[in-house]
């Protein structure tokens, strides 16, 4: 078609062309189509232009477009990094709701296995790390929860050493969150039975026994070692009373607990002789009790309160015996958070401002163990 043209023109030389419009709108178009198939040659684009001409017409846009990139990317990278805690967060989160039912805990695990694929590769190791977290600060020691989560390692098909390989990777890169390590620990110890499982949990609790001061009077390999017992048998007694009312047989769970059995009956008889009242039963059923610096229990006047067939206390302090244990064990009734008090320093740890450091807790929720009990 432009040969045409180029012949027409050639053939009018002679003529005045210039006014017909029709002629001139051909010959427009001609000429850009031959401009836009024309490849691009970049010595003749540069042909001519100075330094300051390349600078502003090549590198300034060049460089305006990388940096624009740069920042896309940037942005895009971070939302994605958002949308991802987001997604773990919730799976954590819905997994721990449905703590202790199995089959909703299976349903929960398929369907964002499939929602987080996306993760690529690094996904199961990101998720079964989410719920860990997750799990330490949200659910209490139970005979329940070490079921639900020995369930959740099935889930994730891990064999005992690479559960426990987990376990103590995810509680080495917290070693602030010490009552989260503390649950993990307990968890993994009485999940994993396998020597080499244990072994590799052993720097879990080496970090711990670092983590407490030996200015106590006891080492701080005992106190993991009695705080563990203390989470041990706190768990066992609310088990007790959540089995209810009336209760003849030894209430299951101790074992997976790993209490000794003299130690779950002695716990039982104290439930049963106090009724197996429950600690949300005695906190919503009957007032709060006070007590005093001595661990009396008094009134809101601050008199010792006598039960029947107790012994009124003596007008004059009795001197002190001196113990072999001087110190405390109080554990968090809604995290695990454990604090060791040395003996008559207990007033000043929990002032009437004092919260669990961990969860934000009352102090009332607090629960109290001399450390020379069994």
């Amino acid at each position: 078609r432009g040969e045409g043209i180029d012949s027409f023109q050639s053939s009018v030389a002679g003529d005045d062309i210039s006014d017909d419009p029709y002629i001139q709108e051909m010959m427009r178009k001609q000429q850009l189509k031959s401009v836009q198939t024309s490849p691009f040659n970049p010595k003749s684009f540069l042909e001519g232009k100075d330094f300051t001409d390349i600078f502003f017409t090549v590198i300034v846009p060049l460089g305006a477009a990388g940096y624009g990139a740069k920042w896309l990317y940037d942005r895009s990278s971070t939302k994605l990094a958002e949308s991802a805690e987001d997604g773990l967060d919730d799976y954590a989160r819905e997994m721990c709701y449905h703590d202790g039912d199995l089959e909703e805990m299976k349903m929960c695990h398929a369907d964002w296995k499939k929602r987080l694929t996306w993760l690529g590769p690094k996904k199961k190791d990101r998720m079964i790390r989410s719920y860990l977290e997750t799990f330490a600060k949200k659910v209490t020691v139970s005979p329940r929860s070490i079921s639900s989560l020995s369930y959740a390692f099935s889930l994730y098909k891990l064999s005992e050493d690479k559960a426990a390989t987990i376990l103590t990777e995810l509680c080495l890169s917290m070693p602030e969150k010490t009552a989260s390590v503390g649950k993990l620990y307990f968890f993994g110890t009485r999940i994993l039975k396998s020597s080499d499982a244990k072994v590799k949990l052993e720097p879990i609790r080496e970090m711990l026994a670092s983590s407490y001061r030996d200015d106590v009077g006891i080492s701080g390999e005992e106190i993991v070692d009695k705080s563990q017992s203390a989470m041990a048998e706190a768990a066992y007694r609310e088990a007790v009373d959540l089995a209810g009312k009336g209760q003849k047989d030894l209430t299951v769970g101790w074992e997976v607990l790993g209490l000794e059995e003299e130690v779950a009956r002695r716990i039982f008889e104290e439930e049963s002789e106090a009724g197996f009242v429950s600690s949300k039963e005695a906190k919503y059923s009957r007032a709060k009790l006070k007590y005093n610096d001595k661990g009396q229990r008094v009134d809101a006047d601050g008199k010792v309160v006598v039960e029947d067939g107790e012994t009124p206390p003596p007008e004059e302090d009795e001197p002190e015996e001196e113990e072999d244990d001087i110190s405390n064990v109080y554990e968090c009734g809604e995290c695990g958070f454990t604090l060791f008090v040395a003996e008559g320093r207990n007033h000043k740890f929990f002032g009437s401002g004092f919260t669990c450091p961990e969860c934000g807790a009352p102090k009332d929720k607090f629960v109290g163990r001399t450390m020379g009990e069994d």
